[in-house]
C-alpha cells in the first residue's frame, strides 16, 4: 500500500533514502531535518516526493485536526 514516510531524523543520507526506496510502497518523505543532496538525487530518480525542515509542530497541528 503506498504511504508517506515520516521521518524525525537530523539528516538522511542516501544510505537510508535507498532503504526507503526499496520498500517500494513509499511516494513521499516528509522530514523535521534536512536531506542530504546525494539522497534526493535518488528519490527523484525513484519519483518519491520529498520535504525537509518540516516543524514538528505541523505534525502535532495534523494530530489536533485529526482527534477534533
Amino acid at each position: 500500500m503506498p504511504h508517506i514516510e515520516i521521518k524525525t531524523k537530523e539528516n538522511i543520507y542516501p544510505g537510508e533514502a535507498q532503504k526507503i526506496i526499496d520498500k517500494q510502497t513509499v511516494v513521499a518523505v516528509i522530514t523535521t531535518g534536512t536531506i542530504s543532496p546525494d539522497a534526493k538525487k535518488r528519490f527523484d530518480q525513484a519519483g518519491i516526493a520529498w520535504a525537509e525542515n518540516v516543524p514538528e509542530s505541523e505534525f502535532r497541528e495534523s494530530e489536533a485536526k485529526e482527534e477534533g
